[in-house]
């Protein structure tokens, strides 16, 4: 007999007090609703077994700085390579384990060891055989176009010889970005196609996995670089923002740049002065004849050009020396093609 508010009147209480506990019928007992349980405040976070927190987040931001600088240089690096403009950018940044990774590179992917010298371990960097028959038409000769009836073929050795140096343009583009937290003499140590070498990191292991959008020849391609965690734990406690900021890379001094005379060994160079230039018709210059004048489109007050091989690096003025022709270098000549003097040049 149990009300829906269960409260029990005064009488009912008191009949209570005075009854004998044993000859009271189980029915009559009135049920109590169980206490409504409190809420607490705080927030329960699922905790993924699989993809543990492994990096703090000072640690992700610190590496991804690191990262956005390797995209700099790999863009760099191939613009340099491809001879042509090459754009590059970090995309993202993710955690996962290493058969993940393997996983999404696919079947088909150029994958590319790198070892971490003097770190203990290997990176992976990884790109599709589309990028990787756009860089070899472009180094061939090509534009750079990607074909995509040579999408089915394994490469060739020649192919393997250019992407190797792709490789290492990649692997070097480490070296100034990781200057902030270790000093990298980064190699490629295997090339393959497909997941014939990813046998270098266990596939259980935790990794950090940077995504890169690369562009060329108004083409789009992605390239990827896994580090793992047993690399990564070699440079935890300078991957915080301070270090960071502390250890950028600064420019050495003048004195460090300057190439010293022991370092410079003999060699012969031509020097060639220009007096002018002139156009000449043909049946002009057939007809040419001693005591017949050409004009040159040089003033006689003006520095003659001297060419240093095929390039204009000097301005001077011609004379004798006792018995010889002579030239006197008065100044040099800008990537513009004009004239100034050493004075000018040193000061800037």
């Amino acid at each position: 007999m149990a009300s829906e508010n269960a409260v029990l009147s005064q009488r009912e209480i008191d009949a209570l007090l005075n009854a004998d506990i044993s000859e009271i019928d189980a029915e009559t007992v009135v049920t109590m609703p169980p206490p409504a349980r409190k809420e607490s405040g705080r927030r329960i976070k699922p905790y993924d077994f699989r993809h543990p927190e492994k990096l703090s987040k000072e640690q992700l931001r610190g590496l991804q700085i690191i990262q956005q600088g390797v995209a700099g240089a790999v863009a760099a690096s191939f613009s340099a390579r491809l001879r042509a403009a090459v754009e590059a950018r970090l995309s993202a940044l993710e955690r996962g384990i290493y058969e993940e990774y393997v996983a999404q590179t696919g079947s088909t992917s150029v994958v590319i060891i790198i070892d971490m010298s003097p770190l203990q371990g290997y990176a992976v960097a990884a790109f599709g055989l589309d990028v990787a028959f756009g860089f070899i038409d472009r180094l061939l000769g090509g534009k750079g176009k990607r074909n995509a009836r040579v999408l089915n073929r394994d490469l060739t050795d020649i192919e393997v010889a250019l992407i190797r140096h792709i490789g290492m343009d990649i692997a070097r583009s480490l070296i100034e970005p990781w200057t902030r937290v270790v000093e990298l003499t980064p190699d490629v140590s295997e090339l393959a196609l497909g997941p014939q070498v990813m046998h270098a990191i266990p596939p259980s292991e935790f990794v950090i996995t940077a995504w890169y959008e690369v562009r060329f020849a108004e083409q789009t391609g992605g390239i990827s670089l896994c580090f793992p965690l047993t690399v990564l734990e070699q440079i935890l406690p300078k991957l915080t923002g301070q270090s960071i900021f502390d250890n950028r890379p600064r420019s050495g001094g003048r004195d460090d740049a300057k190439v010293h005379d022991e370092q410079l060994l003999p060699v012969s160079v031509q020097l060639r002065a220009m007096l002018g230039d002139a156009r000449v018709d043909a049946r002009d210059l057939a007809q040419l004849a001693p005591g017949d004048i050409i004009t040159l489109d040089h003033l006689a007050q003006d520095p003659l050009r001297i060419m240093v091989g095929n390039c204009e690096r000097y301005a001077g003025f011609a004379g004798t020396k006792g018995r010889k022709l002579a030239l006197q270098v008065s100044g040099l000549v800008d990537d513009d093609g004009w004239v100034r003097s050493f004075e000018e040049a040193a000061s800037e």
